[in-house]
């Protein structure tokens, strides 16, 4: 079988009724550069659901001394998954999307083959890619308020406090945000000024990020201060968006974030999900400074005339709720707070599950295709 023929039967097997590799000139660039025709042939068929060695081995007719040195390198690449939970060790092939644009660039470094595949897959990634991805109902994130934001943090719901999110797990590592090293080491792009190394993994996925030299592992009082170098440098808290075992706390940088830029560069209706807090203002405190509107990610605060306002400039935060996520990141360096988060009046849940996530993305992913064939 020729690299060609082995490739295009990776894809064909990667490829699913949501998500595909979409036609680009920068399809085959991105996926050669990173993936080796061998390793290609190895992953088409690999289980895409969590099995033991035994099982693959068992698939693939394979010893499993052999299989299992493969499969440690390519976790090692960030191409499988290893996952144990209760004394059992299971593998999975990551998504084409963990692939290509996250998993590999936890480790921080920046030299070949990662260079090559991370331009490409940032041109991918505007080129059509990610477009398929508008119908979805919900971003794998939402936003979790900065805890010291909120007026009333004691009417907090489990899945939206982040000090109990972090208190509840047992393992914590933290890797670097894959979307500021991907555009990072792009000659097209410039360099992020925000800092890298803030993507929190817990427990099972930490694990495998600190086995697989993906992430570092610390306590946690580390991560929570790096929840808090994060706050202060107006990154985003986003939590995986599902109630149950929510593995990653992200920090968001506005501009170099997937689900920023899609919003602010491809047209998307959404970054990521709002937390259940909207910024409210206190007027007469205002003095005008302007950080609120400079530290926004969705650009929803301006500064307008307002007759209220005690300040000498006569002017005062004006925030459209209708983009607003209830991050706090414009709250967090108010020095005269004259902002605050405070509760919506009508309280949203996340999925319970990561599988009902999918499952409602899914079909709504469907159901769109449906109506454009009509």
């Amino acid at each position: 079988m020729s690299d060609e023929e082995i490739y295009q039967k990776f894809i064909e097997y990667m490829n699913n009724p949501v998500w595909k590799f979409t036609e680009s000139a920068h399809k085959m660039p991105m996926i050669t550069s990173f993936i080796s025709p061998e390793e290609a042939e190895f992953l088409t068929g690999f289980p895409m659901g969590p099995k033991t060695l035994e099982e693959i081995a068992a698939l693939k007719d394979m010893n499993i001394d052999d299989l299992t040195r493969k499969v440690k390198v390519l976790c090692e690449k960030g191409l499988i998954y290893e996952s144990i939970r209760e004394g059992s060790v299971r593998y999975k092939l990551w998504t084409t999307a963990e692939t290509f644009i996250r998993v590999p660039f936890w480790a921080g470094t920046d030299g070949e083959p990662l260079k090559t595949m991370a331009h490409h897959a940032n041109k991918y990634f505007m080129d059509g890619w990610w477009d398929q991805r508008k119908p979805f109902v919900h971003p794998e994130l939402r936003s979790i308020p900065i805890h010291e934001t909120v007026v009333a943090p004691t009417e907090f719901l489990p899945f939206e406090d982040i000090i109990q999110v972090v208190d509840k797990y047992e393992y914590y590592s933290v890797s670097h945000c894959p979307c500021k090293m991907r555009y990072n080491m792009d000659p097209d792009y410039t360099q992020s000024s925000f800092p890298t190394e803030v993507c929190l993994h817990f427990n099972a996925l930490g694990r495998y990020c600190v086995e697989y030299g993906l992430g570092r592992e610390i306590t946690k009082e580390e991560t929570l201060g790096i929840l808090k170098k994060a706050a202060d440098a107006g990154l985003v808290h986003g939590i995986a968006n599902h109630e149950e075992n929510p593995e990653t706390i992200c920090n968001c940088d506005p501009e170099y974030c997937n689900y920023f830029k899609s919003y602010h560069q491809m047209g998307f209706d959404k970054s990521i999900d709002p937390s259940n807090y909207q910024v409210a203002v206190s007027v007469d405190a205002c003095k005008a400074c302007g950080l609120c509107v400079k530290r926004c990610p969705m650009d929803a605060i301006q500064l307008k005339f307002s007759p209220q306002a005690t300040n000498k400039f006569k002017k005062a935060p004006v925030v459209n709720l209708d983009i607003c996520i209830g991050c706090g990141v414009c709250v967090h360096k108010c020095k005269s707070n004259a902002i605050h988060l405070e509760r919506k009046e009508v309280i949203t849940k996340p999925p319970k599950t990561e599988r009902e996530l999918m499952e409602i993305n899914a079909m709504a992913s469907l159901a769109a295709q449906g109506g454009e064939e009509q």
